[in-house]
């Protein structure tokens, strides 16, 4: 393998590391195995054959984009399934769901003013209708929030609503939401249509569900530049009536896709599992090689490497790249579904989610008491490895919109790596530019050191705190700020 994959080399000595890691698991009583070799084990395998990013090229090369109910997206679990089997992992399976399916086809957007009109590009958000032509003026809703709304409320029926994807002069403390919340609270206020205005320069189409629940909207939404919004918001400035055209064709339709699992079996607390598990599946319009495929490939390569530097776990590792994610989280929806009707999702101790992850600086914990004490620990732990490219920052929070939400809103404690991965690769997720050309090789092996070396003392902990009870859950939502965001979605079942 090409030294470029190689490139960092750890800090300190291999017996200042022993030392440091001896300390960290005499504290947390773990397993009496020789547990302070394992971490600079992983370390050596992770860096010195990684595949992670020549297993990604070869993907964006070979079967382009990974969306849930096409060819590509089934041709994407034949190959994970593949790559865990000759990795050396014997416990691999399928676990298939129905689920509706959506898929674009066609859409086109006129705008016009009493002397001017143009047509810019847009592309439509998921699961707008099958078929819909619209025609209305345009409002400004500014950025789409419940208080933009309720300033323009009696203007708003009937009409085309201008939104933006982000936060565009927002006071400090505000808290956007997802595009599919937006959406929502536009519907509610009953506009015709949704037009959304990406914040990235340089004419970039955005697209991503438009709805809460995974099912088909009431009216088409769509995606158009920042510099075409621009043009838009400076007709509006100069008191012309701007009335838009939206007509667009789509599909949906249900089919069945595939969770691809695999495990490390435990020892004597095999009944326990430590997951980790990020999305497989991605928007059609690149190879969603930063979104998911950085976190999904690197999974596959995780478990390469912890097999093959001879990991003997006392829980179960097992890992999981899901389907379905960017379609509303279905596939991670339906395994945790599988889970509670089975009676086996309290032997989920945790859930690790990796989307969009890349040399990781730390880890973020959303679990009760016990959760954040424990994760400080392995940070430590972990930073006494390499401390040049590892900062061990701990957080503790709540968010939504990725896999590990399920698990979550099931009381599952759920971990997040920190990750930064630059404005470059933020401005191209959901678009055309999201291709492999925006990888770095070694935010890939990263992920394998750093979440490999977590997960494996989460593995052999003697104990491993609690998850939350159904009260202490709603408790810890309401502080993190989500009861609205969850409402809107549906969620919220308290």
């Amino acid at each position: 393998m090409s030294n470029q994959y190689c490139t960092r080399q750890s800090s300190g000595t291999l017996s200042g590391i022993s030392l440091s890691l001896l300390l960290f698991f005499s504290h947390c009583d773990v397993h009496s195995q020789a547990v302070q070799a394992l971490f600079p084990r992983i370390d050596k395998c992770a860096q010195e054959a990684p595949m992670g990013h020549p297993w990604l090229m070869w993907s964006a090369e070979h079967i382009g984009h990974r969306l849930t109910g096409t060819t590509h997206g089934s041709r994407a679990e034949a190959l994970a399934d593949s790559l865990f089997r000759i990795s050396g992992l014997n416990a691999v399976q399928y676990m298939p769901f129905r689920a509706r399916a959506w898929q674009r086809d066609s859409a086109g957007l006129v705008l016009s003013c009493a002397d001017s009109s143009f047509s810019p590009g847009c592309v439509a958000l998921a699961h707008s209708p099958i078929l819909a032509s619209v025609k209305g003026v345009v409002i400004d809703l500014g950025n789409g929030l419940a208080e933009d709304l309720s300033r323009s409320k009696e203007n708003i029926k009937g009409r085309i609503a201008l939104v933006n994807l982000g936060l565009v002069g927002a006071p400090k403390e505000a808290s956007n939401l997802h595009r599919s919340e937006k959406t929502a609270l536009a519907i509610e206020a009953g506009a015709a249509a949704v037009l959304f205005v990406n914040n990235v320069e340089g004419h970039v189409l955005l697209t991503g569900t438009a709805s809460v629940n995974g099912e088909l909207i009431g009216i088409p939404a769509a995606c158009i530049s920042s510099e075409d919004g621009a043009l838009i918001r400076r007709w509006l400035a100069m008191g012309k009536e701007v009335v838009g055209g939206l007509n667009m064709a789509n599909q949906s339709e249900m089919v069945t896709a595939r969770n691809i699992m695999a495990e490390i079996p435990g020892s004597d607390l095999a009944n326990e599992v430590v997951l980790v598990g990020g999305h497989l599946d991605c928007w059609d319009l690149a190879t969603g090689a930063t979104d998911n495929g950085l976190g999904s490939f690197s999974i596959l390569d995780m478990a390469r490497c912890l097999k093959t530097c001879g990991i003997q776990p006392r829980r179960t590792i097992r890992f999981v790249l899901f389907m379905g994610e960017e379609q509303g989280l279905l596939g991670s929806k339906a395994l945790v579904e599988q889970y509670r009707a089975s009676g086996e999702l309290e032997r989920i101790r945790c859930m690790v989610n990796m989307d969009m992850t890349g040399h990781p600086q730390g880890f973020g914990i959303m679990g009760p008491e016990g959760w954040k004490e424990r994760i400080e620990s392995i940070n430590a732990a972990i930073h006494a490895v390499d401390s040049s490219a590892f900062a061990g920052r701990t957080t503790t929070g709540a968010w939504l919109h990725s896999d590990h939400q399920p698990f979550m809103l099931a009381g599952v404690p759920v971990i997040n790596p920190h990750s930064d991965l630059g404005s470059h690769i933020y401005g191209c997720y959901h678009s055309s530019c999201d291709d492999i050309h925006l990888v770095d090789p070694q935010a890939m092996v990263d992920n394998v050191r750093f979440v490999g070396m977590l997960l494996t003392a989460l593995a052999d902990a003697d104990q491993l705190p609690a998850h939350y009870t159904d009260a202490l859950l709603r408790d810890r939502l309401v502080q993190e700020g989500l009861e609205e965001k969850l409402r809107i979605g549906g969620d919220w079942r308290w």
